[in-house]
């Protein structure tokens, strides 16, 4: 006990108070998963007798409202049947009671004849009424009259109601689709998924809903998220953009199922990103800037680089330039490019920079390739993507149109600017 030192005792003190430190947190992390275990099943059961009683209450009135219509079927067939019915009996009956008052008179007359006191007159009138004996009234055929039936294939009904009503609804352990990264990027969020269930599905649709906030709890009834839509496609990754440095999201993805129903929600994905936001500088006096930096306006012919507010580009970063307007006559050396370090401020055409002129041209470090990409003109959209190579080099794709190029391109720093040149009124420069 004489050999054990102080220190041996504090050291193995503060590994217990470690281990217990890290145990508490596993046992935070356990509680936080029964929690959701419990309270997702608790939803699903309230969900469950809720979707069951509205279909039950839907199934009735529909099965009540069907009864009351063909019920109303057969009293309009009855009415519409029954009506010259109905007249026809009356011109009978009373065509009936007319000539058996006739017949009463013949009777009598009958009688006076028997008595020897004929009236000739009377005789003559009952005879010129004979006629009317041979007229019968019209009476349809049954054939031409109404037979209602009515008809209901039950044990059809019964069961193609039954076998759907036993295979609706469907509970699962969790989303088929799930969220597996994100990563931050300049004002946006590059957000990745993947089917970890096999829905059966050929044609996968996912859609990616976005929501300001915290929101952990996978229960949809329970969160005041207000989520929109950011992505409907077949493609398992989007960059999110238009969101503010520092702000909370939660993103959730959902796959569309063989009955072009949606599924199950992944599990809600919390995150932030603390990069600002791609925008040009607005130092520059000969450009104008507006929606936070992110579009760029040339207001006079003075020819002079236009960059971002730092070196905001570099590696997994993608950058769009969008031409929202342009000249009708475009000069060869404006363009828009990204820059390591500039030598010049007044073109496009030197080392440190990867730029693409308004005709199409690429030049890395000065040098014209000899691939061209489609002109610049109104509505272009030219996207810079970035990866990592080593230290001081990367690879750089420039896409425009429907053409891409590769470079590998030296550098001093793999962190960028981008950058642009117009040399005259009339450009306007979008970057995302």
């Amino acid at each position: 006990m004489e050999n054990i030192s102080k220190k041996t005792l504090l050291e193995t003190v503060d590994t217990a108070i470690e281990y217990s430190a890290k145990l508490g947190k596993n046992l935070n992390s356990v509680l936080g998963a029964e929690q959701q275990v419990n309270e997702t099943a608790e939803e699903s059961l309230a969900e469950i007798d809720a979707a069951f009683d509205e279909l039950t209450k839907s199934v009735l009135d529909a099965l009540n409202k069907r009864r009351e219509t063909l019920k109303k079927t057969i009293c309009s067939i009855r009415e519409e049947g029954l009506t010259p019915l109905k007249g026809c009996r009356e011109i009978i009956k009373q065509t009936l009671k007319n000539t058996q008052c006739y017949i009463c008179e013949g009777q009598d007359l009958l009688d006076l004849c028997d008595k020897d006191r004929i009236d000739s007159d009377r005789c003559l009138k009952f005879l010129d009424q004979s006629s009317l004996l041979g007229s019968l009234p019209a009476v349809p055929n049954m054939e031409e009259v109404p037979a209602i039936t009515f008809q209901l294939n039950l044990d059809s009904l019964q069961s193609s109601l039954v076998s759907s009503i036993l295979s609706a609804g469907e509970v699962s352990r969790m989303g088929p689709v799930q969220i597996t990264s994100v990563l931050e990027k300049p004002g946006a969020l590059l957000v990745h998924w993947e089917e970890v269930e096999d829905r059966g599905v050929d044609d996968h649709t996912y859609l990616l809903q976005l929501a300001a906030g915290f929101h952990p709890t996978p229960v949809p009834n329970r969160s005041a998220a207000v989520y929109r839509d950011v992505y409907r496609g077949p493609d398992t990754s989007c960059v999110v953009r238009d969101v503010r440095p520092g702000a909370p999201y939660t993103l959730r993805v959902c796959g569309c199922g063989e009955q072009g129903q949606w599924g199950a929600w992944s599990l809600p994905r919390l995150a932030t990103t603390h990069q600002l936001a791609f925008r040009w500088s607005d130092t520059n006096p000969h450009y104008s800037t507006s929606v936070e930096g992110k579009i760029a306006t040339k207001l006079d012919n003075v020819v002079l680089l236009l960059s971002s507010i730092g070196k905001q580009f570099g590696p997994q970063h993608s950058i769009e330039f969008t031409v929202l307007e342009c000249p009708e006559h475009r000069q060869p050396c404006e363009g828009v490019g990204v820059a390591d370090l500039l030598e010049e401020t007044n073109t496009l055409v030197q080392r440190g920079c990867v730029a693409l002129s308004a005709f199409g041209s690429i030049y890395v470090d000065g040098v014209e390739k000899t691939t061209k990409l489609p002109a610049l003109t109104r509505g272009s959209r030219v996207t810079f993507t970035c990866e990592p190579l080593t230290a001081n080099r990367v690879r750089l794709q420039v896409d425009s149109g429907n053409k891409a190029v590769t470079y590998d391109w030296r550098v001093s720093n793999t962190t960028l600017s981008f950058i642009a040149l117009c040399t005259q009124p009339g450009w306007k420069l979008m970057v995302e």
